[in-house]
């Protein structure tokens, strides 16, 4: 009966040492691949003298898009437009070790960026998003929110955007919408169903189109969403220690 109980305690400690494992190298794969996408995407940019202030330093990268990457209203710009996802992938929770594991293993925070709708409850615009979040009791539900929030995000913002028509742009944003209310899932595992965390809202949301934002299966974490095969960069965005704001963007010129 020993003999047993040692070969199954042997198997299930094999079992959990291979999942630690299998995970770390996910992670660290996926954030070294995170940071060489944002590297590459900076490298392509040219400084907009014209452009820029003494506390908004703009870098602009020529493409072909036609809808812009982001929207200025008087001295502020505003990161995403429709359809648009927006991450970061530093936590905002300031628990020692508990900020840097989360911040590693599955990134900071993400968004949708809304469209122009309006109903009997709400009125949104592409200067809102739909997000979940869960950091108190009151943010526990997803909802529509002012992209200020972002705007004044104190760590980096990517903003990512999926080549789709523009008939499915709109399928993804009313998905979005429809998600508003779900409760936030602190488990990222069970129940997902009835409950959202804020990249697998995103990934909900794309997966009204077909689109799949999570490849290996598991959660779908903010690594996901920038490393995916659906996506690409379309704006970058930090603070220096200044206060400085040194913004890099696809331009539509």
């Amino acid at each position: 009966m020993k003999k047993i109980l040692k070969i199954i305690l042997t198997c299930v400690e094999a079992s959990v040492l291979f999942v630690v494992v299998g995970a770390l190298t996910t992670a660290t794969t996926k954030t070294i691949y995170a940071n060489i996408l944002i590297e590459q995407f900076k490298n392509k940019a040219v400084y907009n003298e014209e452009e820029s202030t003494e506390m908004i330093q703009l870098y602009r990268i020529p493409s072909n898009e036609t809808l812009p990457v982001k929207q200025q209203i008087g001295v502020e710009h505003y990161p995403g437009n429709e359809g648009d996802i927006l991450i970061t992938l530093v936590s905002e929770l300031q628990i020692p070790f508990i900020h840097d594991f989360i911040s590693f293993f599955a990134g900071g925070h993400a968004a949708l960026v809304l469209g122009d709708y309006e109903d009997v409850l709400d009125k949104t615009t592409n200067l809102y998003t739909v997000e979940s979040s869960g950091l108190s009791d009151d943010l526990n539900l997803a909802d529509t929110n002012a992209k200020t929030y972002w705007n004044r995000y104190p760590y980096p913002v990517i903003g990512l955007r999926v080549r789709m028509t523009e008939e499915e742009r709109r399928t993804v944003v009313a998905r979005g919408l429809a998600l508003a209310g779900d409760p936030y899932n602190y488990s990222f595992l069970f129940d997902t169903k009835n409950k959202s965390y804020c990249s697998d809202l995103v990934g909900k949301a794309f997966a009204s189109i077909g689109v799949n934002l999570n490849k290996d299966g598991f959660t779908t974490s903010i690594y996901d969403l920038l490393v995916s095969n659906e996506t690409y960069i379309t704006y970058y965005r930090y603070f220096d220690k200044d206060g400085v704001q040194h913004i890099y963007y696809l331009d539509t010129k």
